[in-house]
């Protein structure tokens, strides 16, 4: 019997302990996490309404306007006390591109743009996922 108590007592401490683990690597992504889960609201806004054929350029304009006041904020999401490397860089700076070519004057011209910002989104998420 004494041996069972003791079992269950350090089944609960390494429960407790693997919580405290747990929690704590989740917390060293948090804002890296955040920021992607905007960032893919405002893009699945943009895109959502494009397939639905009624976006309009005042949403399509905000949602462009959040994308590009979010994505200098990548740098320091993913590498917060480094230089990013070269190859993130050129994603980044592809990914910039490509929101200040996209214009919301309507959903026949926005659709390719994007499209393309997909695009750059998920070979970036290929590479360092």
């Amino acid at each position: 019997m004494k041996f069972v108590i003791l079992l269950l007592i350090g089944l609960l401490v390494g429960a407790m302990g693997a919580t405290v683990v747990v929690n704590t690597l989740r917390a060293r992504d948090a804002y890296a996490r955040g920021l992607m889960d905007v960032m893919q609201h405002h893009y699945s806004g943009l895109r959502e309404s494009l397939r639905s054929g009624r976006c309009d350029a005042t949403t399509s304009a905000h949602a462009l306007a959040q994308l590009r006041a979010l994505a200098p904020d990548v740098d320091t999401a993913i590498y917060a006390d480094a230089t990013p490397d070269a190859p993130f860089r050129e994603f980044r700076e592809r990914f910039s591109t490509t929101l200040d070519a996209a214009t919301p004057a309507d959903c026949a011209a926005l659709g390719p743009h994007v499209q393309r910002i997909g695009k750059v989104c998920d070979e970036c998420h290929q590479q360092y996922r």
